[in-house]
């Protein structure tokens, strides 16, 4: 089965980085046929429904579509006319043009076109508000020119893939779990958008047991218990502990622990599949440089022994804080790491880490 993915492009490696951790979670096999900025495309050894799976729990994937046929600008009616559409659409539909970069395309004659050509061979009504059946034509292998200031501009396109949508990013759903919207809030909080990626990085699956021991108010926890996980929390901070218990059972889930207890030493009877967690860091913080390092290494090394031989564990930590220096010191390897922008003076690095 042959997938094109459009990813979030306001991070340049995290969208990619989750999308291939929860194909690899799921055990879904995958060959990257190609690559445009936005855009990947994906032969996938699995059926729909596992497809949907996939989708319904990324952060920074914004569509899943399957793949129809691959063509180009000059060459597309030809190729919608040798598609059987009688046999892919059989209820209401509708036509888009999705442009990656928005480069130049007369997006609307082009739905209107295509449209009514399809409509005219399947026999099926078109419904812009309600459609079954989205075919989105996927512009992408832009063509680019660059001014004299060196800013680039999408000009026109080099590829159009013909695609029906199976499965678009929730956006509500990161909405209606701002931080701010939960009964406990604390200024800095994690966006859920980020969060969710971190669960996914850590290569979480359904009925896992998932550690947070820098919960917070529990934004990440919140994230991985959507996947009907046993959640785990802790934290040194009485109000942190109180308000993650607050969260979570305002948001329905009851499979969960929450300790007041410094990490380094927290004790649990259970051993963890995965680890997701923001520690601690600058201003908010009464730690700093050599001090914070420590705490990270201390905390890893506490942590190794509740992870199962085979767990992930994925962390944020701020730019100054070399995290191969913090690794050396402990049983631990890092896998990957992920920079992105918060503010104009602090960048988090996400670290994907596994026992040596």
């Amino acid at each position: 089965m042959e997938i094109t993915v459009i990813l979030s492009q306001e991070n340049e490696t995290l969208p990619k980085a989750e999308l291939l951790s929860r194909l690899q979670t799921l055990e879904i096999k995958y060959e990257i046929l190609n690559e445009y900025p936005g855009v990947i495309e994906l032969e996938v050894d699995t059926n729909k429904e596992k497809i949907i799976e996939l989708g319904s729990h990324l952060g920074y994937t914004h569509e899943i579509l399957t793949t129809i046929d691959k063509t180009t600008p000059e060459e597309i009616q030809k190729s919608i006319e040798k598609i059987d559409w009688a046999e892919i659409i059989q209820d209401t539909f509708k036509v888009r043009v999705k442009r990656m970069g928005n480069g130049v395309v007369d997006k609307d004659k082009i739905e209107r076109n295509i449209g009514g050509y399809i409509q005219d061979k399947c026999k099926m009504p078109v419904s812009l508000d309600n459609a079954t059946h989205t075919i989105k034509l996927v512009y992408t292998n832009p063509k680019t020119v660059t001014n004299e200031f060196k800013e680039e501009r999408v000009v026109g396109y080099n590829k159009v893939i013909i695609t029906e949508l199976l499965i678009e990013q929730d956006k509500k759903h990161f909405f209606d779990n701002k931080p701010h919207k939960r009964p406990y809030f604390h200024p800095g909080s994690m966006s859920p958008k980020l969060a969710l990626c971190m669960v996914n990085l850590a290569h979480t699956k359904e009925g896992d047991i998932v550690l947070d021991p820098f919960c917070g108010t529990g934004g990440i926890l919140i994230e991985a218990g959507a996947l009907n996980t046993t959640l785990i929390a802790s934290d040194l901070e009485r109000c942190m502990y109180e308000g993650t218990k607050l969260n979570l059972a305002h948001e329905g889930f009851e499979n969960f622990k929450v300790y007041w207890e410094d990490v380094r030493k927290l004790e649990i009877d259970e051993t963890v599949d995965a680890v997701a967690m923001d520690p601690p860091y600058g201003i908010s913080t009464t730690l700093g440089g050599e001090d914070t390092k420590k705490l990270y290494t201390e905390a890893l090394i506490a942590i190794e022994k509740h992870l199962k031989d085979d767990g992930y564990i994925c962390m944020a930590s701020p730019h100054y804080i070399d995290m191969y220096e913090v690794a050396e010191k402990t049983p631990l390897k890092i896998l990957e790491q992920h920079s992105i922008r918060m503010h104009k003076s602090l960048t988090r690095i996400i670290t994907v880490l596994a026992k040596k």
